[in-house]
């Protein structure tokens, strides 16, 4: 009687309703293009016939490379197109764009992420183009805590969606929206919580082809893939709190066919210095791992510390398919939004003592990331200034003290000066 029972879990465990298939990639080759008189960021210029969108930085008469099909080719959608895309590149490097008017108003008005995708390092040409469609009032209540989709694309022809990053999360419909959080469907992701809750737990499903519609509650041409979902870590065994973990699974099942790992200590004033890996391990494997990246240049450092721009290596293992490398780079824009922006800057002033508070790291513990943060300077509640703080948010200028000396009034405490 077990042996049915037995052949029933193996058909539901089976990784994925995808198919791996053996695709021939697309031959690219490096074409350089220059801007033209005229043209800012974001214009579309035609390059052998592909449409090329003109990115950030390069101004009139500047040159970038981009990979563009050598010959007349079919461009497949989904997971066939970016294994044509990425051909048998072994390494990818994904640069997350600065948003100048972001930056220019310190995260006040946040603006929809970008991500470009390159060959091997952050010099490679890049192949597609990871963009957030989000609504604007979404994204300035609710970030980086908010509803999103991610379109992948080819780098040539933005237009054509290969793979759709579904992300329910905290919605916001204007200034009198007062049941945004009841309306929302995860109102509470993003590390501020601990995962005792669905609502609490980041999870994010991945498309094949454009999906339109709203995150998490109405979609128009669904077609799930895989699932990446935070576990609920403080209330199902093994409880390993410290371990930052994504479990993914197919479309329709319930058992996770592969996971990513991290550290528990990251971000902070420590991404300048340390990188983060993240493991990825299919079927008891490892297929491939996720990097945050240190910068490499004082213009780098200048930009981790004023933005939430980010830096990420892609490794995949020899015989990774077209699923583990289309997860491992959902994966990677999840783990941005999830640990790496929402540190509230290396550095910034506390509006409530007017502190300059510097944090040092992150700390994970059960979905909750509790900073570890260095107060120096601001003022303390009788007016003086006080000194460097410890740190955990400990700042100050001590416990308070009476008239005479003593602490919370009990004279057997009276500080030592």
């Amino acid at each position: 009687m077990s042996a049915p029972k037995e052949q029933e879990m193996v058909e539901r465990v089976e990784p994925t309703a995808v198919t791996p298939v053996i695709v021939d990639p697309i031959p690219l080759a490096p074409v350089a293009v220059v801007v033209p008189p005229g043209a800012v960021t974001g214009t579309v210029v035609a390059v052998q016939g592909q449409n090329v969108v003109i990115p950030a930085g390069y101004a009139a008469g500047a040159e970038w490379q981009v990979m563009l099909p050598t010959t007349k080719v079919v461009q497949q959608s989904g997971l066939v197109g970016m294994a044509q895309l990425l051909g048998g590149a072994d390494r990818i490097h994904i640069n997350q764009r600065m948003m100048m008017f972001e930056a220019l108003s310190c995260g006040m008005f946040e603006q929809k992420n970008k991500y470009d995708i390159r060959i091997g390092d952050k010099e490679g040409p890049t192949v597609m183009v990871a963009t957030e469609e989000s609504k604007p009032w979404t994204r300035l209540c609710c970030a980086p805590r908010h509803s999103a989709f991610v379109y992948f694309a080819p780098a040539y022809d933005q237009n054509n969606v290969l793979l759709t990053m579904e992300r329910p999360g905290c919605k916001c419909d204007g200034c009198f929206d007062v049941m945004c959080c009841v309306n929302s469907p995860k109102p509470c992701t993003g590390g501020g919580c601990y995962t005792c809750h669905d609502m609490c737990v980041e999870e994010v499903t991945l498309h094949d082809g454009m999906v339109t519609g709203e995150p998490g509650v109405e979609l128009q041409n669904a077609k799930p893939l895989a699932v990446i979902r935070q576990p609920m870590q403080c209330c199902t065994p093994p409880m390993d709190g410290c371990t930052p973990t994504l479990d993914i699974f197919p479309a329709q099942g319930e058992t996770p066919y592969a996971q990513i790992t991290g550290p528990t200590l990251f971000g902070g004033c420590s991404e300048l210095c340390c990188e983060s890996h993240f493991r990825y391990t299919s079927d008891g494997r490892e297929a491939g791992q996720v990097t945050h990246l240190t910068p490499k240049s004082p213009g780098e450092v200048f930009k981790a510390i004023c933005t939430d721009s980010d830096n990420y290596g892609i490794e995949f293992a020899p015989g990774a398919s077209e699923v583990d490398k289309a997860n491992m780079i959902a994966g990677s824009v999840l783990l941005d939004y999830m640990f790496f922006e929402i540190d509230n800057g290396l550095v910034h002033i506390n509006p409530i003592d007017r502190s300059v508070e510097i944090t040092c790291c992150l700390c994970f513990c059960w979905g909750n990331l509790t900073p570890c943060v260095c107060k120096c300077g601001g003022k303390n509640d009788d007016g003086g200034a006080s000194g460097l703080g410890a740190l955990g948010g400990l700042a100050g200028g001590g416990p308070p003290r009476a008239e005479d000396g003593s602490v919370f009034g009990q004279p057997w405490l009276t500080a030592q000066n």
